[in-house]
């Protein structure tokens, strides 16, 4: 046995993270630090002078946003370059301490004033300090990244990224909501010494991390350059047009995004008739509503956990988001505004998810990274662009609420013909088909968690014929599911209801009637077969339901192979619901797997009884095996 693999069977378990004191720091750094972000993000529209009487909302959130991401785009690469350069935890402990420094001397050098604004020719002041704190937290980010693996065992990485990101964006919610109290009820320099205290204290935890030693990084890597393999991830990006697809969307998605928290201020103003002394208040909360809704997405999308049928999702998800964006540009309701605000950030968030797992699926490993920096560093451009515009161009209060409204129904318009075309292209022979077809794979991948196995057994083209298990009502649908070719079902006249019309145009059954002789069933199949199509059959004829026993095969199956000249693939279908109303096989979740066997041709000399003995032979193997999976999954 190779000693790598030596070391993993006898390496300790790995403690949970609720032990792990390193990780607990970790968050609750991160945290501390997402509180204080927040206070600085409020104390800046104070003192800009959001709530004044002739301020413009959606200029001053933009300016100060502008001042906060543009370092993002200036020193990521070195922040980068910084992570992988010098000792990560001391690296984070110095960003945040260097932030706590400068909230202080903000403390002191601005002017105190009644109001909480200071005036005009002293913003340059806010916007610097906003611009320093932003550098830092530019550089601080991908430490932050980069130093969890070396804190936290590598099968718990996935948990650890969900709860630290979860984790900032509670502390988000929660810094908009105490922040905008302390500005409210004391001061807005009381704000910003808070803010030094939690930097401070945050930084130091930093300290206390037991950081395991990082691979070093070779001279070679080193000297290649950060810009070099931006471009090398440029030219992959160009070269595959999903990839770039995907950017695509989500430099679109981001751009909407910061039009529309720019616009809230406006919308809470002009819209809802929000007073300016209150102004401040209204948008914090709003943004917390947004952010609720954006944690509610997390926790959807972390239920659904499965990435297939992912684009149909995103584009559905773009869609609503669009959707609930128009309809906050022209609603007169604060209180609906929060609800629709929630809608926009659980649907907005939801897609982003997606898209992001639907980039991570579909680029190698080897250039992943790279990728993901070039797709950073332009979604971080373009925002920086919208925020400059909104600052910049006069009279945002007059336009940004009809450019929001257009950005919308773009959005919806896009996301609805991407969303049409993506629900009517499979492997059907027409759109309704294909329409039924996705709609079967999102409710069994989703309600009855389908995965499958081996489906590369199945043959491309040519005559084929399923033959599997029979357990419940569900099984034709978890199938033709699992299957990129369209199964023909055998079906008696009998059971083909008037009400299930449109299913039977879908899905176009192979039917034949009870009355007639086995040799004239078996002919319609055979031309079917001949046409070179996929037959699905269950050779039982007739549901298991609450037993998972195989009954005995009816006649038939092995004459039609023969004459056909078919391959049968035998399959095996496990984990469904054990009820004996068939009602309960669709309404019950499940967790359910099919196992495609290797396909064989019955040889025209063998004797039927032979063949079916045979498949009968191979799909007890089928569920030996699946039974054998499942009991080493469960140790």
């Amino acid at each position: 046995m190779p000693p790598r693999a030596i070391a993993m069977l006898t390496a300790p378990t790995s403690p949970p993270l609720w032990r792990n004191i390193s990780f607990i720091l970790m968050w609750s750094s991160v945290a501390a630090s997402g509180f204080g972000d927040r206070i600085v993000q409020l104390a800046g529209w104070q003192l800009t002078g959001i709530d004044l009487p002739d301020s413009e909302p959606a200029r001053i959130t933009a300016g100060i946003t502008f001042f906060f991401m543009l370092p993002y785009v200036i020193f990521g690469l070195i922040g980068g370059w910084l992570a992988d350069t010098l000792p990560r935890k001391w690296l984070m402990l110095f960003c945040d301490e260097t932030r706590a420094l400068i909230l202080l001397l903000a403390f002191i050098i601005l002017p105190v004033t009644v109001t909480g604004a200071i005036p005009g020719d002293h913003h340059w002041k806010v916007y610097m300090i906003v611009f320093a704190t932003g550098t830092l937290a530019a550089i601080f980010n991908p430490a932050k990244s980069a130093v969890i693996p070396q804190i936290v065992k590598t099968p718990q990485l996935q948990a650890a990224n969900a709860i630290v990101l979860g984790i900032a964006v509670i502390a988000s919610m929660i810094g908009f909501k105490v922040g905008d109290w302390i500005i409210e009820h004391q001061s807005v320099r009381k704000g910003l010494l808070y803010a030094f205290m939690c930097f401070s204290i945050s930084g130091l935890f930093f300290a206390f991390l037991k950081v395991r030693n990082r691979p070093t990084t070779s001279m070679d890597n080193r000297s290649e350059g950060q810009i070099k393999r931006l471009i090398q991830a440029a030219r992959y990006i160009r070269r595959h047009r999903s990839v770039l697809l995907l950017i695509v969307q989500s430099v679109a998605f981001w751009a909407a995004a910061h039009l529309f928290l720019n616009a809230i201020g406006v919308l809470c103003n002009q819209n809802y008739g929000i007073e300016r002394t209150e102004l401040r208040s209204k948008i914090a909360e709003m943004y917390m509503v947004i952010g609720f809704g954006m944690l509610a997405s997390a926790f959807w999308v972390a239920w659904i956990s499965t990435r297939r049928e992912s684009t149909w999702l995103a584009l559905s998800s773009l869609l609503m988001a669009g959707v609930f964006m128009f309809l906050l540009a022209i609603n007169r309701s604060y209180a609906v505004g929060l609800a629709l605000g929630f809608a926009a950030g659980f649907f907005g968030n939801t897609a982003m998810i997606v898209v992001i797992a639907l980039t991570q699926s579909i680029t190698p490993n080897y250039i992943r990274g790279r990728v993901f920096g070039v797709r950073d560093i332009v979604i971080t451009i373009t925002a920086v662009v919208v925020d400059f515009t909104i600052w910049r161009l006069p009279g945002s209060n007059v336009w940004i609420i009809p450019t929001l409204f257009a950005t919308a129904i773009l959005l919806a318009g896009s996301s609805a013909v991407g969303l049409t075309l993506e629900l009517t292209r499979g492997p059907m022979p027409n759109r309704a088909a294909n329409l039924f077809w996705r709609l079967v794979r999102i409710y069994v991948l989703v309600w009855h968690r389908l995965r499958w196995i081996d489906r590369h057994h199945i043959p491309s083209d040519g005559p084929v014929i399923l033959a599997s298990n029979h357990t419940t009502g569900l099984d034709p649908f978890l199938m033709q599911a699992a299957c990129l070719r369209r199964i023909r079902w055998l079906m008696l006249t009998d059971y083909r209801s008037r009400w299930a019309t449109p299913l039977w145009y879908a899905i176009e059954p192979i039917t034949l009637d009870r009355t007639a002789n086995n040799l004239s069933r078996i002919r319609e199949v055979v031309q079917v077969l001949g046409e070179g199509q996929l037959v699905g059959l269950f050779p039982e004829g007739s549901l298991q339901r609450t037993l998972r026993d195989l009954k005995p095969f009816q006649p038939g199956l092995s004459m039609i192979a023969q004459r056909a000249h078919a391959s049968i693939v035998p399959t095996w279908i496990s984990g469904t619901p054990k009820r004996h109303h068939m009602i309960w096989h669709f309404l019950q979740p499940s967790c359910c797997t099919i196992r495609f066997g290797k396909p064989f041709q019955p040889d025209p000399t063998m004797k039927h009884d032979q063949v079916m003995e045979e498949l009968r032979k191979r799909m007890i193997d089928l569920s030996n095996d699946d039974k054998g999976n499942k009991s080493s999954e469960g140790e």
